[in-house]
C-alpha cells in the first residue's frame, strides 16, 4: 500500500479534542457558562462530553489524577470569532483570564485564554479575503 492510500484511510474527519481536567463538575460548568457549551453526557467524576451548537463542535472532558502533569499542557483547540477585540472583553466581563491579542504578519490576530482547570485555549480573529 502506498503511504498516500495509508493516509487516505486513516483519518476521516476531525472528531473532538479532549481536555483533561483537575475538577470535572466545575469545568463543565465553566464550559457551558463561559462559551456556551451544552452538555451532552456526563458520568460525576468520571468523563463529560459537550457539544456547542453554533460551532457543531464536540469538546470532552476527563479528569486525571491529582497533581497530574496532563492538565494546561496538552493540545490549544482554537476557536474562530469575528471580531477579537469584543471576544477578549467579554471573557474578561465573565472573569476569564485572557492573554494579550498579538498577531503574526498583518492579518492574523489572535489570543490565548484559561479555563477553570488552567488549560489553554485559542481565539483567533476571523480573517475575510
Amino acid at each position: 500500500m502506498t503511504p498516500e492510500k495509508t493516509t487516505d484511510t486513516l483519518l476521516e474527519k476531525f472528531s473532538h479534542p479532549m481536555m483533561y481536567v483537575n475538577d470535572l463538575g466545575r469545568a463543565v460548568a465553566w464550559y457551558q457558562e463561559m462559551l456556551g457549551f451544552e452538555a451532552r453526557f456526563v458520568a460525576p467524576n468520571s468523563y463529560a462530553s459537550l457539544h456547542h451548537p453554533k460551532l457543531g463542535m464536540r469538546l470532552d472532558l476527563h479528569p486525571t489524577e491529582a497533581n497530574s502533569k496532563d492538565v494546561g499542557f496538552g493540545p490549544i483547540p482554537y476557536f474562530m470569532t469575528a471580531d477579537l477585540d469584543a471576544a477578549v472583553a467579554t471573557l474578561k466581563d465573565r472573569g476569564v483570564k485572557v492573554g494579550t491579542p498579538r498577531s503574526e504578519g498583518s492579518d492574523h490576530r489572535f489570543v490565548s485564554f484559561w479555563d477553570s482547570e488552567g488549560n489553554t485555549l485559542g481565539l483567533e480573529q476571523t480573517v475575510h479575503r
